[in-house]
C-alpha cells in the first residue's frame, strides 16, 4: 500500500509539472523533440521517410514561423544516396508511438483537430508518453528499493529524485531521449535482478532486448550490457562464480544476443534505406576525444556542470561509499555504468549538453545513482542524521523548482551560463540589465541605479565622413542626421587616453543601434558586437568586455533572448572597471565586430567615467 501510495504521490507531482511548466502546446514544434517526434509522423501520417517534406509542410501550417529542418545542420540532413535523414535515433519514437496512435485515434474522430500528426491531442498524448515510462520506472524502482532499504528511505530517494533533480526539468519541459532512458536502465535493472534469481532463455532474451532498446534510443549507451555481466560481482569468490557461471552457461549469449539484433535491426534498416549502408554515422561532424574527456566542466562548469545545477547527487556520490553494507551485488554495476558513461559522454566535443538544465546525460544514469542516494539517507537515518536528507530534499528541492521555472519564463539559459550571469540571476524571477551585461560579458556590472558620473571622454555622434568612409547613410527615423552602417568586419571607433587621476572606477561604453523591419536579424549568436579593450601602458589587455549592440534595442527589462525590435533607436551600454591607481599611458580602445555582416544603423557613441555610490 505505501508503494502505491509513493507512486500516485509521484504521479501527482509529474502531471502537475506538465501543466505548471506549460511547454506541452508548442515543445513538439522545434528542436530535438520535434526531430524525434518526426520520424513518427513521417511513419504514420505522411509515409515520407527520406524526404520529409510533406511531415514538415504539415508542420509548419500548424506552428507557422517554425524554422525549416532542413536548413538545421543539426536536424535534417542529405546522404550521399541523395535521401534526407534525421540523425536521432528511433527508439524515442518506438517509445511514443503507442501515444502517438492515442492522439491519431482523437484527432481522426474530431471535427476541432486535424489528424495529421501535430495538432493538441496528438501533443498533450506525447507529452504524456514521457510521464507514463518515468512513473513505470519508478514502479520498478520502488520494488527494487525495497529490497534493501525501509519505506522512509525509498520515500525520500525517489521524492528527492523528482522533486530536486533535473529529471523533472527532462519530464515535463522537453520530449527527448532521457526521461525514456531513465526507463529502459530501470528496466535493465529490474531484468538484471530477475535474471540472476533464475537464470533462462526466456528471461537473458528480455535482458538482449532491453539494452537493444537502450543503444536504439542512444547508441553509446549500449555499453549497458556490462550491467547484467557484472552485477552481484563484490568480491574474488562472486568473481569466479561468475566466470564459472558464463563457462558453463554460455549458450544463454545466443538468445540475449538474438534479442539485441531484433531490437536493432530497426535502426539499421533505416541507415541502410536513407544512405545504403547498414553501418552509418549519423552524426557527421560531432565527433569524440577520448584521450581528454571534460569531467571537472561536465560536475562543475556554471554552463550546465552537473552539481551545480544538481546538486542533490552529490549526495548519491557520497552514498556510493556506502552502498555495500546494504547492497553489497550493486557497487561494482553502478560505479563501472557511471565511469564509463561520464567516459563516453564527456569526451564528446561538447560538454554542456544543450538544450537542457544541468547535464541531461546524466538522467539516464539516475537509476543507478539512486542506489547511492538511498543508501546515503539510510546512512544519515543509522546515524540520527535523519534531518540531513529531508532538508537536502526540501533545500535542493525549492532550487530546481525554481530553476525550473526560471528556465520556462527564460530568466536563465544554464547551457550558456557563467559566474556572473548564475549569480546575476539567481532566485529572481524578471530579467535586469544587471543580469543581461553579467550573461553577455561574462563580468558582474556595477549596481546600475548606484552610479554618478564624473567624466566623459569621447562624444561621437559617427558622422565623421573621413574616418567612416563609405559607410555613412542616412539615420532611418532621424530627420537630418547621418549613421554609421558597418560594412566591414571591423570598424575602430576610438582609442583614448584614461586620466591618471580619477574618481571614477568605471567607464562606461554606450552606442545607439537601429534596425528596420526589412533586415530583422533573430540569430543571437551573429549579432554586431560593440568591443572595448582596457590597455596598461605596455599595451596589454587588462580588461576586455563586449556586447552585442541590438540586444539592447527595444529590450525596455534586459530580457537575454532579446534580438533587436526593429524600427526603434536604443543605447546599448556595458561597463569597465577601472584599476585603483590608474597611471601614465592607460588607454581604452572601441570597436565594432561585425563577422556576420549584420544589417544596423549606429549613432552617437561615447566613453565616460563614473564611479560607485559607497565605494
Amino acid at each position: 500500500m505505501r508503494n502505491h501510495l509513493l507512486l500516485i504521490t509521484l504521479a501527482a507531482l509529474l502531471t502537475a509539472g506538465v501543466f505548471v511548466i506549460n511547454r506541452w502546446p508548442s515543445t513538439l514544434h522545434g528542436g530535438d523533440s520535434s526531430f524525434y517526434y518526426m520520424h513518427v509522423v513521417s511513419a504514420f501520417v505522411n509515409q515520407d521517410v527520406g524526404d520529409y517534406d510533406q511531415t514538415i509542410t504539415s508542420l509548419q501550417q500548424v506552428a507557422p514561423g517554425t524554422p525549416d529542418p532542413r536548413d538545421d545542420i543539426y536536424g535534417i540532413r542529405l546522404t550521399e544516396k541523395g535521401r534526407r535523414y534525421i540523425k536521432y535515433t528511433l527508439g524515442v519514437p518506438l517509445l511514443e508511438t503507442p501515444f502517438f496512435f492515442l492522439g491519431h485515434a482523437y484527432a481522426s474522430l474530431s471535427p476541432t483537430y486535424a489528424a495529421n500528426g501535430w495538432t493538441r491531442p496528438y501533443l498533450l498524448c506525447v507529452t504524456f508518453s514521457i510521464v507514463f515510462y518515468v512513473l513505470v520506472a519508478f514502479h520498478l524502482l520502488i520494488r527494487l528499493l525495497r529490497r534493501y532499504f525501509d519505506p522512509p528511505v525509498v520515500w525520500i530517494t525517489c521524492l528527492s529524485l523528482v522533486i530536486a533533480t533535473n529529471l523533472f526539468f527532462h519530464t515535463n519541459y522537453v520530449t527527448m531521449s532521457h526521461g525514456f532512458l531513465f526507463f529502459l536502465h530501470t528496466w535493465l535493472l529490474h531484468a538484471t535482478v530477475r535474471f540472476w534469481e533464475k537464470p533462462g532463455v526466456g528471461r537473458a532474451a528480455l535482458l538482449g532486448a532491453v539494452v537493444g532498446l537502450i543503444a536504439l534510443t542512444r547508441v553509446p549507451e549500449i555499453m549497458a550490457a556490462l550491467v547484467p555481466v557484472v552485477f552481484g560481482v563484490y568480491n574474488r569468490k562472486t568473481l569466479q562464480d561468475r566466470f564459472d557461471f558464463i563457462r558453463e552457461r554460455w549458450t544463454l549469449i545466443v538468445p540475449a544476443a538474438a534479442a539485441f539484433g531484433v531490437v536493432f535491426s530497426l535502426q539499421i534498416a533505416y541507415w541502410y534505406y536513407v544512405s545504403g549502408q547498414l553501418i552509418f554515422n549519423p552524426y557527421q561532424g560531432e565527433g569524440f576525444n577520448f584521450l581528454r574527456p571534460r569531467f571537472w566542466k561536465a560536475l562543475f562548469a556554471f554552463d550546465n556542470g552537473w552539481l551545480i545545477y544538481t546538486p542533490i547527487m552529490g549526495l548519491s556520490l557520497i552514498g556510493l561509499f556506502f552502498l555495500r553494507r546494504y547492497a553489497k551485488g550493486w557497487l561494482l554495476p553502478i560505479v563501472a555504468f557511471v565511469l564509463l558513461h561520464m567516459w563516453v559522454h564527456y569526451s564528446y566535443y561538447v560538454y554542456n549538453y544543450f538544450p537542457g538544465m544541468g547535464q541531461r546525460p546524466m538522467v539516464d544514469a539516475y537509476p543507478y545513482l539512486t542506489f547511492g542516494l538511498a543508501a546515503f539517507v539510510a546512512w544519515c537515518y543509522g546515524r540520527r542524521l535523519r534531518w540531513l536528507p529531508i532538508a537536502a530534499l526540501v533545500i535542493f528541492g525549492a532550487l530546481n523548482i525554481m530553476q525550473t521555472l526560471q528556465m520556462r519564463d527564460g530568466i536563465i539559459w544554464t547551457e550558456r551560463h557563467n559566474r556572473a550571469f548564475y549569480v546575476a540571476s539567481f532566485a529572481k524571477f524578471s530579467p535586469s540589465f544587471e543580469s543581461l551585461l553579467a550573461y553577455r560579458t561574462g563580468k558582474t556590472p556595477p549596481e546600475i541605479g548606484s552610479l554618478i558620473a564624473v567624466d566623459t571622454l569621447v562624444k561621437d555622434p559617427l558622422a565623421d565622413q573621413q574616418r567612416y568612409a563609405g559607410q555613412l547613410v542616412g539615420a532611418p527615423n532621424l530627420p537630418g542626421r547621418t549613421a554609421l552602417h558597418p560594412t566591414e568586419e571591423f570598424v575602430n571607433l576610438t582609442e583614448v587616453m584614461v586620466p591618471e587621476q580619477t574618481a571614477a572606477d568605471q567607464a562606461k561604453i554606450t552606442i545607439r543601434g537601429f534596425v528596420d523591419g526589412a533586415h530583422a536579424w533573430p540569430n543571437m549568436d551573429a549579432l554586431c558586437q560593440l568591443v572595448t579593450e582596457l590597455r596598461d601602458p605596455n599595451g596589454e589587455i587588462q580588461a576586455h568586455r563586449r556586447i552585442p549592440i541590438t540586444s539592447f534595442v527595444g529590450n525596455s527589462d534586459g530580457n537575454i533572448w532579446n534580438t533587436g525590435q526593429p524600427n526603434i533607436w536604443q543605447e546599448a551600454f556595458m561597463y569597465v572597471p577601472l584599476p585603483e591607481a590608474i597611471g601614465p599611458g592607460w588607454t581604452l580602445k572601441t570597436y565594432l565586430h561585425n563577422w556576420a555582416k549584420q544589417d544596423l544603423y549606429l549613432v552617437d557613441h561615447s566613453v565616460s567615467l563614473w564611479v560607485e555610490c559607497g565605494k
